[in-house]
């Protein structure tokens, strides 16, 4: 017969009786106890004996069982069981301890904590069953008093309560682990938001009602208001996604949301937790989430520590979209760049060639010395100007962007009025600081529908417009044609064959034309012309090749090659017996200013042994007054290696002429476009007799170029000019033949 200790009334009595301290029951779940127990009275004297008691400030839940099938089928519905009363002899003499191993085994209820308990303590010896089975506490029912059952029943469930908080606690750290890698993987705020929320839920355990509020919009489209969003919600919240915080109509949310954003920290309320994630670079991150019960204290905790987590995700985030947002917008205006235009033009081209659509380009004329002018403060804010000004022109549904420091790229479709139209925002001046500050354009447009190819292709096209539109004027504008490209395409195939002649040293060659003295012809010297004739036998005039030159950079080399060269031909004129004359050498603009210009002529003239006497530099009157100071410099410099030097088109520049007082010069050219206009009647007020008073006064020689009449050669003698150069006495000829013209020059009588 079974025994039960239980059954005492009075110490049943003595229960009911207790006048101790009456407790506030809290309002959580209960714990669950399950008793197991072929005997109904046990049940029965149990759950009399436990009626009203609270562990923990917590009620007890009692399940029943009366075979260990029941218990298994109880414990699979109930997964949170605390504790388990189990008796050991049920349908069989060791149906408990059976039941013991299928918990822990097959269930895997590791934490559940098992009291055994029996009323025939033979037929399981405790110290084996202690040693063999995963039990907690073993009892003779005759032990169990009610005194005795509640303290063992309590000391059971604080074990169970410690240990879940310490699964709790391995289970966050697991998950903050995982989460702390997935949340580096989102790189925009909306997707975080949603990653943070599905974390959030997976760290609460269960369905979540939850809203995740961040920046409006990110940074990738442009933009960096401070108005905040929910971005995404779930449970109750997911239709509030897009809502921002000062529409939001729930009050209570509302304010959750307001007090975690005006303290900069988390709140911890009765039933709800607003979660600061931070602010950076003057965007911050809240999560509201509603608490099914009140958080405990490692609750708490690992909130926190999640919340850090999520906070360097959000930080990663923002970063990532700044980092977007500097690889494909303008910081300054908030336009896309010239990346990004592309792209964006590439997108939607499938919609935009359907006709009417126009690709531009617009450049601000002289934008670099405005920005000197007023500071570049005052510049950008002059661009923002420019910026608003041409979004508002072309809608809405137009393309603007920011391709080049002074350049807008526009797609849009124009009004009736045309592509000019465009331009009319510039008519009236741009208000800067107060100041009203006049500024001009020039675009270069490109039909999208009359031109194929890509984004690329278009933008080029339209840029090779606006480069015609440059040389037409400073308020213009071109549309692109055809015969535009295949002139470019020209330029680009002459400057290949230009760059690969000078490499291989084929093609380019210098012509001499000679100088001559006013009063006899005799030759005093030459001027060194540079030539280029290709493989085909096609001559290709300086006139072309030499601005193309110029604008690449490559007339530096080039003239490097003409000193060289003409020093050569000196020395072998010189071997051949001819005559010592000079030999005038053209310095452009892009030479002259190369900071080792000096010490590479001093190198040629030192390799090739030629006496720098016979040498004269000339460099025209403009480069002189860019730098005078510079220049004088550079000049005293080339005149102590025993050069000459020449000013080159005086007059036509736009100094003063007493500039040449300034300057170490030997000699002065008059430019041909002054001796042509040349004639009696003139020859009293015109500007050659001014040049050669002054180069005169200032015992400075003088040579007058492009002489082609015996006219003009006759009224320049009288106005005293000594020396000439022009059609008149020679044409530019190769060296064998200027050794020719020389020799029977000097054969005549």
């Amino acid at each position: 017969m079974k025994t039960l200790a239980v059954t005492r009334p009075e110490e049943f009595i003595e229960f009911l009786e207790d006048d101790g301290p009456v407790h506030v029951v809290s309002a959580e779940r209960p714990w669950k106890v399950l008793i197991v127990d072929d005997d109904p009275e046990v049940h029965q004297a149990t759950l009399f004996a436990l009626r009203g008691v609270t562990i923990s400030n917590r009620k007890l839940e009692l399940l029943n069982a009366y075979s260990s099938e029941q218990a298994r089928a109880v414990l699979e519905a109930h997964p949170d069981v605390a504790v388990i009363l189990l008796d050991v002899v049920m349908e069989s003499h060791d149906a408990g301890l059976t039941l013991v191993r299928v918990i822990r085994e097959e269930l895997g209820r590791r934490d559940t904590r098992i009291i055994l308990r029996t009323g025939q303590p033979g037929y399981a010896p405790e110290l084996s069953v202690i040693r063999d089975y995963d039990i907690n506490d073993y009892r003779t029912k005759s032990e169990l008093t009610h005194t005795r059952l509640i303290t063992t029943l309590t000391a059971a469930i604080r074990s169970y309560d410690q240990i879940c908080a310490l699964d709790e606690n391995r289970r966050g750290l697991e998950l903050l682990i995982e989460t702390g890698n997935q949340l580096f993987v989102p790189r925009d705020v909306r997707a975080f938001a949603e990653v943070a929320l599905k974390h959030l839920a997976g760290f609460l355990g269960g369905a979540l009602n939850a809203v995740f509020c961040g920046p409006s919009e990110d940074a990738g489209e442009g933009r960096d208001h401070d108005e905040l969003r929910i971005l995404a919600g779930c449970g109750v919240y997911c239709h509030l996604e897009g809502v921002s915080l000062v529409d939001l109509d729930n009050e209570t949310l509302r304010d959750s949301l307001r007090s975690g954003l005006a303290g900069q920290r988390h709140v911890f309320g009765p039933g709800a937790a607003c979660l600061h994630l931070g602010r950076i670079h003057g965007k911050e991150a809240l999560i509201h989430v509603d608490l099914p019960r009140p958080a405990t204290d490692l609750a708490r905790r690992m909130i926190e520590v999640l919340c850090v987590n999520l906070g360097v995700g959000f930080e990663n985030v923002v970063l990532f979209e700044r980092l977007r947002f500097f690889a494909y917008y303008d910081p300054l205006t908030r336009l896309p760049n010239r990346k990004r235009f592309l792209d964006r033009v590439d997108e939607e081209m499938p919609a935009l060639a359907s006709g009417g659509w126009i690709l531009g380009i617009i450049d601000i004329v002289r934008f670099s010395e405005l920005n000197d002018a007023l500071g570049h403060r005052s510049g950008d804010l002059l661009l923002v100007e420019v910026t608003q000004r041409l979004q508002l022109a072309v809608g809405a549904n137009a393309l603007v962007a920011r391709v080049a420091g002074d350049a807008f790229g526009l797609c849009w479709r124009p009004e009736e009025e045309g592509v000019s139209a465009i331009l009319d925002v510039f008519n009236a001046p741009f208000s800067v600081r107060g100041h009203a500050i006049p500024i001009r354009a020039r675009a270069g447009f490109v039909d999208l529908a009359a031109v194929p190819g890509g984004a690329v292709e278009l933008l080029k096209r339209a840029n090779l417009a606006l480069s015609h539109a440059k040389q037409a004027g400073n308020q213009h504008w071109r549309f692109f044609s055809g015969e535009m490209e295949s002139s470019t395409q020209n330029r680009v195939r002459l400057l290949t064959e230009l760059r690969s002649a000078l490499h291989q040293g084929k093609g380019l060659e210098l012509h001499y034309q000679p100088q001559v003295a006013s009063v006899d012809q005799a030759l005093v010297g030459c001027e060194a012309l540079i030539r280029w004739v290709k493989a085909s036998g096609e001559a290709i005039s300086p006139d072309v090749f030499i601005p193309l030159a110029e604008y690449t950079g490559m007339i530096v080399d080039i003239g490097d090659w003409v000193i060289g060269e003409a020093c050569r031909q000196i020395v072998r004129w010189d071997a051949k017996g001819l005559p010592g004359f000079r030999v005038g050498i053209n310095i452009s603009a892009a030479q002259f200013r190369e900071p080792d210009f000096v010490a590479k002529t001093a190198g040629v003239i030192r390799e090739s042994g030629v006496d720098p006497s016979r040498l004269e530099l000339e460099i025209t009157e403009s480069v002189a007054m860019e730098d005078p100071l510079s220049v004088a410099r550079q000049l005293h410099e080339l005149k102590a290696l025993g050069l000459r030097v020449a000013v080159d088109d005086f007059g036509c520049g736009f100094s003063s002429l007493g500039s040449l007082n300034r300057l170490p010069f030997d000699r002065v050219k008059i430019d041909r476009a002054f001796v042509r206009e040349l004639t009696p009647e003139t020859q009293g007020d015109c500007i050659a007799t001014m040049i050669i008073k002054l180069a005169k006064g200032l015992g400075l020689e003088v040579i007058a170029e492009g002489v082609e009449t015996d006219q003009q050669a006759q009224l320049l003698r009288e106005m005293g000019c000594a020396e000439m150069q022009g059609f008149l006495y020679a044409r530019p000829m190769q060296a064998e033949a200027l050794e020719h013209w020389v020799m029977c020059s000097t054969q005549m009588p």
